[in-house]
């Protein structure tokens, strides 16, 4: 059997085990369309989108879970959002939690020999000292993002020492640049003097543990203000990657949809191989 193959008999067999624990998405449902039926938020053209309320994150606390810390364990950021935001339902950091979070040590866990668990991630505060514990930090919607003082410094001692974050989940055009324009500044923050370069499709990061052609691959589903996926990263004086950034893209959402049939296996197989890369990656270098 050829590893592809593989991968993909392994993940239905994820997805099908996974379905029997019950997923808060599937339970609260999503916004109703004027006659039945569900309208995913102004999707235009994408594949798929796990519709459902899933918290505001009030009630996800940052506070330390009990798992096994002897296992890898990995960070979901919380962070302080634009003022010009606005109030919804549910606050940006928090977007995909727990399913897409409890997907991706699940698959590194089956797909190498990496030791964790289902419960091997943890929110995390930006500004607290506690993210120095996980070498890996996912944070969602960094178009919301808004990096205070305390902010810009914990999180650039933390990648200095080599950690390593990865911005998912969020989108921009030609007409509406504003989520990137806000991730750039934030960036700035932190490396002045560090630009924000495009990922060859040949760098390692994409072929540490399954080759992957980043040109190939498609978003989960498309908004009014989607463009076309890019893969792009700061990087240290070495040229190893600190900051991963998948702009017009949602890998958490194709780790999500695992859990309930929404996507395709091999788009959804794709985005998971390409969080072990990231793992893999950030624990190499």
């Amino acid at each position: 059997m050829n590893k592809k193959l593989l991968v993909t008999v392994i993940l239905t067999f994820s997805a099908l085990a996974f379905a029997q624990f019950g997923v808060r998405g599937r339970q609260l449902g999503g916004r109703p369309r004027q006659g039945g039926g569900f309208d995913p938020f102004a999707q235009t053209g994408g594949r798929c989108l796990v519709p459902g309320y899933r918290g505001s994150g009030e009630e996800d606390l940052p506070t330390p879970r009990d798992i096994d810390r002897s296992a890898f364990v990995y960070a979901r950021i919380r962070y302080h959002t634009q003022p010009w935001r606005g109030e919804t339902s549910e606050v940006p950091w928090h977007h995909d939690y727990p399913d897409g979070d409890t997907m991706l040590p699940i698959s590194l866990a089956r797909l190498t020999t990496m030791y964790t668990t289902p419960d091997s991630y943890q929110i995390v505060d930006v500004d607290s000292k506690e993210l120095f514990q996980y070498p890996f930090a996912y944070l969602s919607e960094p178009g919301y993002l808004n990096l205070l003082p305390r902010d810009v410094q914990n999180l650039r001692e933390y990648l200095d020492r080599g950690g390593f974050l990865l911005f998912d989940d969020f989108r921009g055009n030609d007409f509406d640049n504003s989520q990137f324009v806000n991730m750039e500044e934030q960036l700035r923050k932190i490396y002045p003097d560090r630009e924000l370069e495009p990922v060859n499709p040949a760098h390692p990061i994409f072929h540490m543990v399954f080759d992957l052609n980043p040109l190939e691959m498609l978003p989960p589903y498309r908004m009014y203000n989607s463009g076309e996926p890019q893969f792009l990263a700061i990087s240290d004086p070495k040229g190893n990657i600190q900051v991963m950034v998948d702009f017009n893209n949602d890998i958490s959402e194709y780790w999500q949809a695992l859990d309930v049939g929404q996507c395709s296996i091999h788009e959804s197989s794709q985005a998971v191989e390409l969080g072990v890369n990231y793992v893999v990656y950030a624990m190499t270098h």
